[in-house]
């Protein structure tokens, strides 16, 4: 399985900065902080990959999907890799967990670190659980991955005039907004 890290990796590293030097830099190489990390970065990719899956195979011809990949694994239907994802994403889910209620505990302990330290760490699990909830959120909500998003195909050509051009432009479609005089934030 590939690790789409890049954006959980950018969300930690930010979080990180936001706490200064209330925690010392070694208490992030440790195992419970890595561990606590991993198991969310894992849970948030094998999120996408439920999500994205019809997008990623049907339409993309993409391999690297966590459900098609234990497809070929494991010679099995689509219905039961899901079940296998699904059991994966509630071991790291239950990972987290466990590190944040048994292991961050032991570890303020371990080191001795002091209110400000402890304050810090949980408030970066609980900043954790709330990226996570996030990308829930989002996916739930999000049309990217909707059979009817997929087949869409606007009609190509020029931008209507003064619609967006340049780099990253080319699939904008403002057809129905400029009709209705509707823009694109109200939509």
């Amino acid at each position: 399985m590939r690790r789409k890290t890049f954006g959980s990796d950018l969300t930690m590293s930010l979080s990180r900065l936001a706490h200064g030097q209330t925690v010392p830099p070694e208490i992030y190489q440790t195992r419970p902080l890595k561990a606590l990390e991993n198991s969310a970065a894992d849970y948030a990719c094998l999120l996408n990959d439920v999500f994205s899956y019809q997008k990623e195979i049907q339409f993309e011809g993409e391999i690297h999907n966590c459900i098609l990949v234990v497809q070929n694994f494991l010679d099995c239907d689509f219905q039961r890799a899901l079940g296998v994802v699904d059991d994966l994403m509630t071991a790291r889910m239950r990972q987290f967990e466990h590190v944040v209620s048994t292991e961050l505990p032991t570890l303020f302990d371990d080191f001795g670190l002091d209110a400000d330290a402890c304050r810090t760490l949980t408030g970066y699990a609980e900043e954790l659980q709330d990226w996570l909830a996030g990308i829930l959120t989002w996916h739930e909500g999000c049309h990217r991955y909707e059979e009817s998003e997929l087949r869409y195909h606007p009609v190509t050509g020029a931008p209507p005039f003064g619609g967006p051009t340049g780099l990253g432009t080319s699939t904008v479609h403002l057809g129905p907004f400029r009709a209705t005089g509707t823009s694109l934030l109200e939509r």
